[in-house]
Formats: structure tokens, C-alpha cells, sequence
């Protein structure tokens, strides 16, 4: 499932979670930081690829989560959000639009009756 990730979302997520690091928020701290834009929250792509698998799987209840980011993801760009469902769990990948991977893990997922 490909997304947008924006400057605007990462504004709403650090005010909503109080996280308004300027690295998250600030062009000049980020490019200081070394990063080329802002970067967006990990657990605001966390917590929205677990909104995105939900809305397509909504009699599933995540029980337990983990994930592992490998680089930072600057605001204003296309990522694509991969589940694939493995022994018992679902694995997921986030990458950019050209395939580097930006984070991966697996979601613990149990079906509602």
C-alpha cells in the first residue's frame, strides 16, 4: 500500500504525542542533523502501518508488535507499506518507492469474532 508520508501528518503526530523535536519539525535542525528534510517520527510509521493493516484486515486486533528502522524517513516522500502473513504472524516492510528498505518487522495479529 503506498503513502505519502507529509510535512503536515508529522506536524499533526508531534503535536498529538508532544514529540516536537526540531529534527521532526525544523528544515535548519534537520539539514544540522544531517538529515535533507525533517524526518518523520518511527513510531507515527509504526502506528500508521498498523492503521493501514487494519483497514484492510478489520476483524484483526494487533496483540503485540515489533519493528527495527534501518534509515531515516524525510518528510514529503512515497513509501510503500508490504504485509505478508508467516507463521503465525504478519511480516512487514516499509520502503521507499524504489525498494530501499526504510524499517521492518512483524505485527502478532489475532482475528475478532
Amino acid at each position: 500500500m503506498k503513502k505519502r508520508i507529509t510535512a503536515e501528518a508529522v506536524r499533526q503526530y508531534a503535536a498529538v504525542s508532544k514529540d516536537t523535536a526540531a529534527i521532526h519539525l525544523n528544515a535548519e535542525a534537520a539539514v544540522k542533523a544531517g538529515y535533507k528534510r525533517p524526518i518523520a517520527h518511527g513510531m507515527y510509521i509504526m502506528g500508521l502501518a498498523q492503521s493501514l493493516y487494519l483497514t484492510d484486515h478489520p476483524a484483526g486486533w494487533i496483540t503485540s508488535y515489533s519493528m527495527k528502522f534501518q534509515k531515516p524517513l524525510v518528510v514529503d516522500t512515497g513509501v510503500v507499506f508490504h504485509f505478508e502473513p508467516r507463521d503465525g504472524h504478519i511480516e512487514v516492510k516499509v520502503t521507499l518507492e524504489a525498494g530501499d528498505v526504510i524499517a521492518s518487522g512483524t505485527f502478532s495479529v489475532k482475528e475478532m469474532k
